[in-house]
């Protein structure tokens, strides 16, 4: 008696179907007829009712006997598989270009000390089309803003992680640059410099400004959140700007406050649920949840708000 034969019998019981059972096992169904005739002749008993496909009563002991061996053996060999991964494989990872404050340099480090034989490979595009990557199996992961009223696509799951104030970064020598909190409906006659079209960030600047009555006059606009930055340093326009952003390293730019309330981008974490990860892509997707639960709340700070457990959106129901 050995485990192919109980296999065998196992699939071709649950299935009532030598041919299923033998699809099933990814082997052809004379070798499935073969290995329950080879068990059958090793114990002297019939196991399966040829007209029903049915186990006789000695095949109904012989399952319910082995059904905890057969458990343990594919539990065992799912840890052995898992192990295996975890020596070697790629996590293809999604991520906008600027996801301050979160490091992702330290997130992807700490990952390749813990995992070294795994590699990673970072894909830099808008969200959209990295949502579109993962549906097709092309990311196994995602870090990005996420537009205003957007909803997780089906087969995808998010988790919200941060969202920012938005400023206003002006040229120091531009005639509101001494002012220290504006609202957007005064910036009607103001040529902007935003980010490309089609991103998450660029619709949540749009609607922003829809919302105030502004249809902007965009005179200038960038693939790259820091080039947006130096270009409203440079005067070629004002931009609205995540508040780390302003912060960054750079050309001077002053900073104007957005009265009574400042729009806020919102970054997020999304992966795919539609279909099993590969035992690298789960070992990076558990190790951002840690990481993250050990960083995230050094983000709180002016203009971050952190999202509670009880604010985290779900994948819709």
């Amino acid at each position: 008696m050995d485990l192919r034969q109980l296999r065998s019998l196992e699939a071709i019981v649950r299935h009532r179907s030598f041919t299923r059972a033998a699809e099933e096992l990814h082997i052809a169904q004379p070798a499935v007829s073969q290995q329950l005739k080879a068990l059958e002749h090793e114990l002297d008993i019939d196991l399966v009712d040829r007209s029903t496909r049915t186990p006789t009563e000695a095949g109904r002991i012989l399952l319910s006997r082995s059904s905890a061996a057969l458990a343990e053996l594919e539990a065992a060999e799912a840890e052995l598989a898992d192990l295996v991964g975890l020596r070697a494989g790629i996590v293809r990872a999604g991520a906008i270009h600027w996801l301050e404050p979160l490091d992702l340099a330290d997130l992807l480090g700490s990952f390749a000390d813990r995992y070294p034989g795994i590699s990673i490979e970072l894909r830099e595009e808008n969200a959209a089309t990295m949502f579109d990557m993962l549906e097709q199996a092309q990311l196994d992961l995602v870090l990005s803003n996420i537009s205003p009223g957007d909803v997780v696509r089906p087969g995808l799951e998010r988790r919200v992680l941060f969202t920012e104030d938005l400023v206003l970064g002006v040229d120091p020598n531009h005639r509101i640059s001494n002012r220290t909190s504006i609202r957007l409906d005064q910036l009607g006659d103001e040529p902007f410099v935003a980010f490309r079209a089609g991103s998450a960030f660029r619709d949540t600047v749009l609607e922003a400004l829809r919302d105030a009555g502004v249809t902007p006059h965009v005179a200038f606009e960038s693939s790259d959140l820091a080039t947006v930055r130096n270009l409203a340093a440079r005067g070629l326009g004002v931009a609205l700007m995540p508040r780390s952003l302003a912060a960054a390293p750079g050309p001077a730019l002053n900073v104007i406050e957005i009265a009574p309330h400042p729009p806020t981008r919102t970054v997020a974490l999304t992966w795919r649920v539609s279909h099993p990860l590969s035992p690298p892509a789960r070992a990076f997707l558990d190790w951002t949840h840690t990481w993250l639960d050990n960083r995230i709340p050094g983000l709180a700070g002016a203009g971050v708000h952190v999202r509670t457990p009880a604010e985290t959106p779900v994948r819709p129901g």
